[in-house]
């Protein structure tokens, strides 16, 4: 055949084939957009607990701030819906600014002599202002509340850094506390727990414990959509009059001493 001519039977050759590869391309696609649907579907009904667990779409965290000044304490309830599964754990994973900050030093003698179970998961220093600080990680497990059995919860102390003066008219700061990675576990026995095997993670079993237990992260409503407190911050103009008050007050104090040992003093002649 020459260079312009085509034979019929090479065409319908042709034509077979980009058939067959045309259907392969469609099968291929087909089958990719399959997979990518299942794999959607499992990880939304893994990620949804309210797909398992009807009880669990009424879970609420209540948090606040209690006390005064620059030593504070975070109050934290989880409240389950109703019909919740009975011998379940409550972990609550939660970062603080860097404005707060909770002293290991508070938590290892509240954890031996209270039993609370608190830990820290980054290295803190207590002595630096805000300015000079990081945020971190905390991890609480809540306690069974005194109301009923799906009620829970917990305290930590917190501290107040200092911030760095302004040199607006503004007194105080706003802190600002995230929302937290509430999780839960329920005993290993329990049907609950086979349902969501493909779906949890790892995580200590109690701040005790260097075992790992399997936990569920769990959807709630907060009941404080945006927990912040005031810190008072110094103004840059006053450092004037603070640094004449403070020299003065040290003058005065220096003075009286060294009258009060001069009169009544005994010295060697």
């Amino acid at each position: 055949p020459g260079s312009g001519l085509h034979s019929p039977g090479l065409n319908l050759k042709a034509r077979v084939r980009a058939h067959g590869r045309s259907e392969r391309s469609y099968m291929g696609a087909s089958g990719a957009l399959f997979t990518a649907g299942c794999i959607c579907f499992a990880v939304t009904t893994c990620i949804d607990p309210l797909y398992s667990e009807p009880w669990l779409q009424s879970v609420s965290l209540n948090r606040r701030i209690v006390k005064d000044g620059f030593h504070r304490e975070l109050v934290m309830d989880v409240e389950l819906g109703e019909g919740a599964h009975q011998g379940c754990c409550i972990m609550i994973k939660a970062q603080l600014p860097q404005g707060l900050y909770v002293d290991p030093f508070e938590l290892a003698s509240l954890r031996e002599h209270k039993g609370e179970e608190i830990f820290i998961q980054d290295e803190i220093n207590i002595e630096a202002p805000e300015y000079l600080s990081t945020a971190h990680t905390i991890v609480v497990y809540l306690k069974p509340g005194p109301k009923h059995s799906g009620h829970f919860t917990g305290t930590v102390p917190v501290h107040v850094r200092y911030h760095r003066p302004t040199d607006t008219e503004e007194t105080t700061a706003l802190v600002t506390l995230d929302k937290p990675q509430l999780m839960i576990r329920c005993q290993e026995s329990n049907q609950l727990m086979e349902n969501w095997k493909f779906c949890v993670s790892e995580a200590p079993c109690s701040a005790n414990s260097p075992s790992t237990c399997s936990w569920k992260n769990v959807n709630y409503r907060n009941v404080v959509e945006t927990l912040t407190l005031q810190v008072p911050v110094g103004q840059k103009k006053d450092v004037p009059a603070v640094i004449t008050a403070t020299l003065l007050a040290t003058i005065l104090c220096c003075s009286l001493l060294l009258r009060a040992v001069w009169i009544h003093g005994e010295f060697e002649h």
